[in-house]
């Protein structure tokens, strides 16, 4: 197990590879947890990441690196809308 201040600054990709962002901060709810992964360099996106066993398929405290299985959809809904 690991403890939020050993993960927080690392960063998050899918399985397939593809950095979604860095992990910046967990946020504690009484179901499970969420991550706030900031999404583009100037910090105004963010995607939520429900942390949870059937996401989360491995986390490296000391590589500061978190791959996770994104459930369908879920980063679709923090794209802009194709004009």
């Amino acid at each position: 197990m690991w403890n939020t201040a050993d993960i927080v600054g690392s960063q998050v990709l899918t399985e397939e590879g593809q950095l979604l962002g860095t992990l910046t901060d967990v946020l504690a709810s009484k179901a499970h947890d969420i991550w706030v992964v900031q999404s583009s360099p100037d910090g105004k996106d963010e995607i939520l990441i429900p942390a949870l066993k059937t996401i989360v398929r491995s986390v490296d405290p000391e590589q500061k690196k978190i791959v996770v299985a994104l459930p369908p959809g879920l980063a679709d809904i923090y794209r802009p809308p194709v004009a």
